[in-house]
């Protein structure tokens, strides 16, 4: 309730970002203990970077899957937990998601998870993109996605299930679908 208070407040969104980022010295960043990150057997770098402000609780989630956050099978179920251990947490009210990476938010969905694949692995990764927008959708936290560069196909997908979206002012910096461009329904069903 306090986000939304600030976001109808005069200074929105930007008075909290700007308290957020003027202030960094003087506030705690904590995690929680459900968002320690956990031992990996992998060399793969993580893919999302959760910070969590718990005076404010607001957490900010980067996505930095390089070079352009393709939402491929692993990114998304990585985001899923993020999303998940931020809900349990009941002390989080509210999720930022942004990119790490420079002029794009998200290109959108991993071409690559689908082409020669099996049905099978092609029917988990379909799954795992409806997870990921009814999580975001449903959820009980106070969602904005914070658009820091371009932003097509699935990466629109991923901002217009957040309850709020703020965009980057660039003329370069361009967000759609561009499946309806070309009458394509994807997933066909």
């Amino acid at each position: 309730m306090a986000l939304r208070a600030a976001l109808r407040s005069r200074s929105g969104l930007s008075g909290l970002l700007s308290q957020r980022s003027s202030c960094s010295s003087d506030i705690r960043m904590c995690v929680s203990p459900l968002l320690v990150p956990q031992e990996r057997n992998y060399s793969t770098p993580p893919k999302i970077r959760v910070e969590f402000d718990q005076s404010t609780g607001v957490a900010v989630m980067h996505m930095q899957s390089p070079p352009v956050n393709s939402l491929s099978l692993d990114f998304l179920t990585e985001l899923c937990i993020s999303v998940e251990k931020l809900e349990m947490d009941k002390s989080c009210r509210g999720l930022i998601i942004t990119s790490a990476q420079p002029k794009v938010f998200s290109a959108g969905l991993d071409i690559t998870e689908m082409y020669g694949k099996s049905p099978e692995h092609c029917g988990a990764f379909w799954r795992s993109v409806q997870e990921m927008w009814l999580k975001l959708y449903g959820s009980n936290m106070v969602t904005i996605a914070a658009i820091n560069g371009s932003s097509p196909a699935g990466g629109c997908l991923m901002a217009m299930t957040c309850d709020y979206r703020i965009m980057a002012d660039n003329p370069r910096y361009n967000i759609g679908l561009n499946e309806t461009q070309l009458g394509i329904v994807a997933p066909f069903w």
